[in-house]
Parts: C-alpha cells; structure tokens; sequence
C-alpha cells in the first residue's frame, strides 16, 4: 500500500473514532444537560446580536431624526405657500362675490378665512425660523434668516392690506350705513320730492341711472354723468314754476348730499383698486422668495435621505455578519440537540403513529441511559399489553358495528321517507338560536328549499318570521325544560315562504332539539275557501228571498207611478211659462221621478230591474258623475269633505249598463261622504288587475281581466259586526228619512252580481275602501249618448197601438204620443189587440209584457206576427229583459222600454223601432 494512500485511511480512522465517542458521549448525557449547552449557546447568539441591533438602532435613530427636522421644514415652507396662496384667493373671491352674496355672507365666507389663513401663515414662517435655528448642520436654508424675515413681513403686511380693503368695501356696501345705501335712501327722498314735475322727475330717473351704473361697471364717467345731470337738475329747479321755497331748498340740500356721497364713493373705490394694487406688488415680491425656500428645503431632504441611505448600507453590512456567525451557530445547536434528542423523539412518534394505526408489533430502540431510552422502554412494554387486551375485543367490536350500521340504516330510512317534515336543531348562544343539523327530504318539498342551503344555518336566518310565529319559543322551552310541546296549527309567512304549520318538538339525550310538523295549508285553504262560498251562498240566499218580496212591490209601484210621472210632463207642456200651477205640478213630477228611482232601486235588489248593456269606459262613467249637478249638490251638503278622481289612463273598457255604473258610483260616495265626521278625504280611482284563481274561487266570480274602480274615504270606518249585513237591503245605520232608505249598498251589490263581478271591502280605523271588479270587454266603447230634444222625436202621423191591462197606463201612453204627433189607439188585453189588427194595420205596437188575465206580451205578438209578419213592436215593462222579452224580441220585437218612462224615452224608443 502506498504511504499516501495508508495517511489517508488513518485519517479516516481517526475521524470515524471520534465520532462514534462523540455519539457515546451524547448518548449518556442527560437531556438536561444538553439543553442547558444548547441554551447557552443560544444565549450567546442572542446577546451579539441585540448588541449589534442597539448599535444599529442608535446611529439609524440619529439618521432618521436628521430627515424629520428635513421633512418638517420642507413641509412648513409648502405649507406657508398655500396658505398664502389660500388667503390671496379668499380675498379676491370677496371682492368678486360680496355684490351678489351680500356683504355680511361675503365677510363670513371669505374675508374672515383670508385673515384666518394670513394668521396661520405668520405662525408657521415664526415656527420655520425656530426650526432652522434649531436643526444642527441645516446647510444654506440655515442661512436664509432674511428671506424669511422679507416672507414674514409680506405676510403681515398682506394681512394690514386686507383689512383695510375690507373696511373700506364695508364702509363703501354696508346694508344700512354704507355709501351705497346712503345714496339710495337720497335718491328716495328726492324721488318723492321732484315725482310730480315731469322734467325733474326726468332728470332724476337719468341721475339715478347713471349712478346704478357706475355701481356695477366702476367707470367714472357714468358717475361724472350724474353730476351733470345733477347740475342741470339744479339749474332747471331754479326756473321750475310753482315749487315752494322750502320744497326746492330741501330738494337742494338733497342734491348736496347726493354730491357729497357719490364723491365719497369715487374715493373709496379709488382706494380699493390701489389696495389690490398692492396686493398684486406684494405677490409679485413674495413669489420668488417661496420658491427659492422650497427649492432648498427640497434640498435639504434628499442630502438628509442620502445620510439615511448611509446608515442603512452600514447597519445591513454588520446584520449580514452576525447572521452569518448565528447561522454557524445554529447549525451547531441543531447537530447537537439531532443527534441527542430529536432522532430519538423522532423514532418515538413514528413508533406511537404505527401503534395508532394499528401495527401492534412496533418496537422503539431502548439503547442508552438517558430520559429517553427510559421513555422507549416503557413504551415496548405497553405496547405488549396493549396487543394482548386488542386479541379479545376485536371481535366484541366487530359485533357492535355490524347492530350499529343496521340500526342506522333503519333509522335513516324512516327520517327520509317520513310523510312529515322532520328537522334537527342544535342550540347556540345558550338557547337563544337554533342551527340545522339536519332535514328529510319533506322538509326540502314543503319549504322548497334544498337540504344544503338549510344546513349549518341559523333558523332566524332561514325562516324569518320563526319568532312572530311563535316556534322559536318553543324551541327554547323544550331545549330548556325536556319536556315535549306541540305548537298548534298557524300561518307562517314571512315573504318567500307562506303556509299553515302543525309543529311538534322534542329534545334527544344528545341535547338536539327535533321538530317534527306538517303542511296542512292546502287543507286550510279549502277550510276558508269553504266558509267563504257558504257565506256568500247565504248572503245570496238572504238576497233572493228579500228580492222576491221588493220585485213584487216594485212591479205593482212602477203601474202607478206611470201616471204620475206622465201626467205631470203633459200638464207643464199644455201650460204657460208663468202659470202659477207650473211649481205643484213640477214637484208633483220630482216626486214621481224620485219615486220611480226607489222603486228601480227595489227592483235593482229584486234583480228584475230593465237596464240594456253596452261598451263603455269606467273613467268616462266616473267623471260624467263627478260633474253631475247631483253630485255637486251632494257636495254642497259636506263642503269640509274633498272628493279627489285618479284615473287610471290606459284603463280597459267593460260592458255595463251605464246608468246602473252611475248609480253604484253615487251610492258609494253618498255614503263615504256621509261617513266622515267634519273635514275628510274621498278618492275615486280606477286601475287594471288581474284576478287570479283563488281570488277568483273566494268572490265567486271568473279568473281574468278587470277593470276595478276604487271609491276610498278616510271615515271613522264600519264596525265589524256591521260589515257582514251592510248589502242587506234596509240594514242602515243610519236616521231614515234622512240619509238613505237602506238600499244604496244592496244595489250596488245587485248591481255587481248583474255585471258578472264582485265588490269587496276594505275597513279599518283609518277609513273604508269599496273595490267594484267589471270584467274588461273586448269592444271598443262609444260615445256617453246625448238627451235628444222633444222636438226631434216628433212623429209624422203614423199609426200606434197602444195595448196595456192597466187604464191610466194607456191613458197617459195615449196622450205622449199625441203631443208627439202620433196617431194613437189602445186595448186592454192581448186578445183585444189580435181582434183589432186582424181587421187593421198599424206602423207600431207598444207592447206591455205582462197583462193579467189572458195573454202575456209575448203570445200576443206571436199571435200578431201570423197575421202581419212584419208588424213592428215596443216592449215595455218594470222587470228586466226576461225570457218571454228576449223571444219576443227574437221574433221581431225591436225595442224595449222600461216603466215608468218619460215622453222623451218613449220617443226615443217609438223613434228607433219605426227606423228599424
């Protein structure tokens, strides 16, 4: 072997032998003793390096207090620059705005800042000259006492500037004392002194002219002007004729003190204008003294960061050292505490984390004396025990998870297909809310909500309205007491969720809270659905039999009442203008109509009132009653009440009978207006709405398009016990005799069933809504008819039987059509009438539809069409269109008049079925 070679191996020997004594050195040390050396050590390394940090600290400090005083000054300098800046502008923005703000707005807004900024300004340039002197090594800023000085006193002398041109603006615009008011209060006075001589009142307006101005150009010869026209103002007041002595001397001693004021004013603004001339030399003064102090003290601030830079590089260089010496260090501590106890640890863990896993034949290395190899052997011998006691429970366990895993899967088989919502809570904030655990799939179909987007989620976050409910109480009494509690069948809504819950709650051994309810909103709907149908099948009910009884009267009335509407018209017609029978008899027709109009009203209740439909607007209804007479004497009757329309524009057409719309719309305001006790609000209003199908199930009427008109007043509202009988005929609450007769709400209900609609009712403290819904109609509306004129309904002679059972009725019939220029004749039956046309011809028949005995209307035309086919015919009758009408009119009946009529209706009709 060659010596080289055999040095080298020695060495190696010798190197490996020193490990291994170091490694058995380490291993019989102590844990304890190897953290003390590594202590130490680490101490060691500490203390170097907090020396070398408060070094650095020290020398960076001294640096970084040496940029501050830089950066101060520079900040001051700039500083002073705007504010002076600031000032100059405020003060010409006072001179600019105080004619349009005012002077004393002028003087808060901008004279006061201006000097309020000067002072400021003073301040810092005083502080800037302590700054300097006191900063060590400030370089040539240092040595610019006198630019300073020269800004300081610029600064003050602005501010003395400023004031005076202030005084001098106030004294030139105050509001009461200044010049300029001083001017105006003579010009007043001499305006009342010369205002009845034309040419000094001329000469005065072109003075006063020219001095306004010169108030808002400042040229001074507008003002030279005036003193012209002041002297020849003067002049002509020496030759004006018929002036008093006094009266010119006043009128002179005025023109004085307008001369006086006027010059006083040319002076003050002559010193105001050499005021912003000095103003201007001071800026012009000052501008290069602050950019120079700016520049230097920018100057300042970099030479101060490049000192920072300095310390900087100096203090990373002795940092980079020490890190170097600690990382040497460190290395060392970690070989040491490695080879002593972090292998050891290390080898302990894994031998823990291979047991846990369930690798009972793991060993630890027990070799050495120390805490660890103590620790090691411990752990072999408890490993050993811990594989015997494992042997017999494997198979105990194996039993218990197999019973397990099959009562879970029972379990959540009947969560999931559970027909109830099933939820699981937890409690948080010691009761006071509730987190999902977890829901069934019911839960998911009843609120429409996934599982995942309840779960972890409070339950006053999900659902709202849980506390108005009422269920949030009682998660907190079971959750508190143990003790089971149901929550009884109520409406929970809280705008995205709304139903009818049942809810029971217990509480698990493990502290959860479960919640176990049903839906039950569709069997409630049907419940209320129900009740309603019964209510209004009752009401209906209560109607018809009410109704049978009114449309027998109403029948028997409109017979009588025909004579005494007709008669009256032709009595008026036959007398003169100035007869004194013309007022009984007028009254005695009014109470004819008026009685007519509550026999319609009984027969409207019957629903056998005559009304003829067609397409029409609600807004046109509306506003036609609005601006009716009778509405204006209603009117009259509450003037505290003020009756508003809002009609809806775009509203849709309907099919109605007008005068039946008029008259729901007159009772409803009657009784709003009525309704309110000293100053109120009435609201007549319209709008589109779609009604859908449960609204439609609970009114009884069609799904679909309506129009609905709204008449709303701000009342004392109507008492719930009254709302359910208020569409009863008779039931009033009010003096009879008085206010109503009890029909007004029963004719509007009537007249709502008629129409295929609804009316419903809102009432409450703050006042009472009725909302009538017309199904819309897919035709075009027309025109509101016009009356037509007597004269225009005039005949020419043709021939027309009259056939009615009653006597007076053919009687005034008889005579309406002669004053309208008809030949006429009448029958009593329908028997009669047949016998007298088989042995004549007639151009018109005017049919009554019910005559007792014998024949009605509609036999007796059947029997006249056999013998003249096209024999024309007027129906008229009290009840509606019946049946026995609606075929007689198929059969070539052409018209259709409802008793009693007037001349004009009849004419109308006689008129349209002889067109026919």
């Amino acid at each position: 072997m060659a010596p080289r070679n055999r040095d080298i191996l020695l060495e190696t020997g010798a190197h490996q032998g020193f490990r291994n004594r170091l490694n058995r050195y380490m291993r019989g040390m102590r844990i304890t003793t190897r953290f003390s050396l590594g202590v130490g050590l680490l101490l060691a390394l500490i203390a170097a390096i907090a020396v070398t940090g408060c070094l650095s600290i020290l020398f960076v400090r001294d640096a970084e207090r040496s940029i501050q005083v830089s950066a101060e000054i520079q900040r001051l300098v700039l500083e002073m620059d705007r504010g002076m800046e600031k000032a100059r502008r405020l003060h010409g923005d006072f001179f600019l705005q105080y004619p349009r703000i005012g002077l004393a707005e002028a003087h808060e807004t901008y004279a006061q800042p201006s000097v309020r900024r000067i002072a400021q300004v003073i301040a810092l340039s005083r502080t800037l000259k302590k700054r300097i002197a006191e900063a060590e090594g400030s370089g040539e800023l240092g040595e610019r006492h006198v630019d300073l000085n020269l800004y300081l006193s610029s600064a003050e002398r602005f501010a003395e500037t400023s004031i005076a041109s202030v005084e001098l603006v106030t004294a030139l615009a105050a509001p009461e004392r200044g010049l300029e008011a001083q001017l105006d209060h003579h010009f007043s006075q001499l305006q009342g002194l010369v205002a009845d001589d034309d040419r000094l009142a001329r000469l005065f307006v072109d003075m006063r002219s020219f001095a306004r101005s010169y108030r808002i150009t400042r040229e001074r010869f507008l003002m030279q002007s005036a003193f012209n026209v002041a002297f020849q103002l003067r002049e002509t007041l020496e030759t004006a004729p018929g002036l008093a002595d006094d009266r010119k001397a006043r009128i002179g001693l005025l023109l004085d003190r307008l001369d006086s004021t006027a010059r006083k004013i040319l002076e003050t603004d002559v010193a105001v204008k050499s005021k912003l001339n000095d103003f201007a030399l001071q800026a012009a003064a000052v501008e290069p003294v602050s950019s120079s102090l700016v520049a230097l003290a920018e100057k300042e601030v970099r030479a101060a960061r490049h000192r920072i830079d300095r310390a900087h590089q100096a203090a990373i260089a002795v940092m980079a050292v020490i890190t170097l010496v600690g990382l040497l260090i460190g290395v060392v501590i970690a070989r040491m505490l490695n080879l002593g106890i972090t292998r050891r640890v290390v080898d302990l863990t894994r031998s823990a984390g291979e047991l846990r896993k369930g690798n009972l034949g793991v060993f630890s290395d027990e070799s050495g004396n120390d805490e660890l190899s103590q620790l090691a052997r411990t752990f072999n011998v408890m490993a050993a025990r811990v594989r015997e006691l494992v042997d017999g429970l494997e198979e105990k366990v194996a039993r218990r998870t197999a019973d397990l895993s099959a009562s879970e899967r029972r379990f959540r088989q009947l969560f999931e297909h559970a027909g109830s919502g099933v939820a699981i809570y937890e409690a948080v904030e010691d009761g006071a809310d509730f987190v999902f655990r977890d829901v069934n799939s019911a839960v998911e179909r009843i609120e429409g909500v996934e599982r995942g987007d309840l779960i972890g989620r409070r339950v006053t976050e999900a659902f709202p309205g849980v506390v108005e409910f009422g269920l949030l109480a009682v998660f907190q009494t079971v959750w508190k007491t143990g003790a089971p509690a149901r929550h009884p069948i109520c409406l929970y809504s809280d705008g995205r969720v709304s139903g009818w819950r049942e809810n029971k709650v217990y509480k698990l051994p493990t502290g959860e809270i479960v919640a176990v309810y049903d839906d039950l909103t569709a069997q409630k709907q049907a419940e209320l659905e129900k009740e309603a149908v019964e209510a209004k099948l009752q009401r209906a009910r209560k109607m018809e039999a009410i109704g049978m009884m009114a449309g027998g009267v109403a029948h028997d009335l409109n017979n009588i009442l025909s004579g005494i509407v007709g008669y009256p018209e032709l009595l008026l017609m036959q007398m003169e203008p100035d007869s004194p029978m013309r007022g009984p008899i007028k009254a005695i027709q009014e109470s004819g109509e008026r009685a007519a109009a509550v026999v319609s009203d009984l027969l409207t209740v019957a629903r056998g009132a005559a009304s003829v439909k067609k397409t029409a607007h609600l807004n046109d209804l509306a506003t036609d009653y609005l601006d009716s007479p009778e509405h204006r004497r209603l009117q009259s009757r509450h003037p505290c009440v003020d009756c508003a329309a809002h009609l809806h524009p775009g509203l849709a057409s309907i099919d109605c009978s007008p005068i039946h719309v008029r008259k729901c719309i007159m009772n409803l305001t009657t009784n709003a207006m009525e309704a309110i006790d000293g100053a109120g609000r009435i609201v007549v209003s319209t709008q589109n709405r779609r009604v859908d199908a449960a609204m439609a199930r609970m009114n009884g009427i069609r799904a679909g398009d309506y129009a609905v008109l709204t008449v709303a007043d701000n009342g004392k509202g109507i008492a719930p016990k009254d709302l359910e009988h208020i569409f009863e005929p008779f039931y009033t609450r009010k003096a009879m005799g008085f206010s109503g007769t009890g029909l007004g709400l029963a004719v509007v209900w009537n007249s709502m069933v008629d129409h295929d609609g609804a009316v419903l009712v809102d009432s409450g403290p703050e006042g009472t809504s009725f909302h009538l819904y017309f199904p819309v109609s897919e035709g075009e509306a027309g025109e509101v008819e016009k009356r037509p004129e007597i004269d225009d309904l005039k005949g020419s002679g043709e021939r027309i039987l009259v056939v009615d059972d009653e006597p007076h009725l053919r009687d005034v019939t008889l005579e309406m059509l002669a004053a309208l220029g008809y030949e006429a004749a009448c029958v009593g039956s329908g028997e009669a009438a047949v016998d007298y046309l088989r042995e004549r011809r007639v151009d018109l028949v005017v049919l009554d539809m019910i005559m007792e005995p014998g024949i009605n209307g509609r036999q007796t035309y059947e029997r006249i069409i056999e013998i003249h086919p096209d024999q024309k015919a007027v129906i008229a009758s009290g009840f509606s269109e019946s049946q026995d009408v609606i075929k007689a009119r198929r059969l070539g009946a052409g018209g259709f008049i409802k008793k009693p009529f007037s001349m004009a209706e009849l004419g109308t009709a006689v008129k349209a079925a002889l067109r026919g």
